[in-house]
């Protein structure tokens, strides 16, 4: 037991040591799109994220109409006739493009 609680810590340490060495990325959402497949969004400097609908059985499940009838928020995308949110932050610090903070405003959508 003590063996795996310690492989458990040192997992944990390498894996925060990489997310707080990622650079932090503030920047503003500019385009949200989906095709067949996935939801996309792409940043004011050129960054783009994806996510797979695969990843989310109610986005999965969902007919391409109601994947298409989305609504933006500063901090995501939601989508009313299915009931699913997912985070800019999550999307792009999932891509690897920026890390994780408490308050999920690295990447974020101005509401016009």
């Amino acid at each position: 037991w003590h063996n795996k609680k310690r492989m458990c810590a040192l997992l944990m340490s390498e894996n925060l040591k990489k997310i707080t060495t990622m650079p932090t990325l503030f920047t503003r959402i500019d385009k949200v799109w989906v095709d067949d497949h996935a939801v996309y969004a792409s940043t004011t400097d050129g960054q783009q994220a994806s996510y797979e609908f695969s990843l989310w059985p109610r986005l999965a499940n969902a007919s391409q109409e109601q994947r298409e009838q989305f609504e933006l928020s500063y901090s995501g995308i939601h989508w009313p006739a299915i009931d699913e949110d997912l985070s800019f932050e999550g999307m792009f610090c999932a891509a690897g493009l920026c890390q994780r903070s408490r308050t999920e405003d690295n990447v974020y959508y101005v509401v016009a």
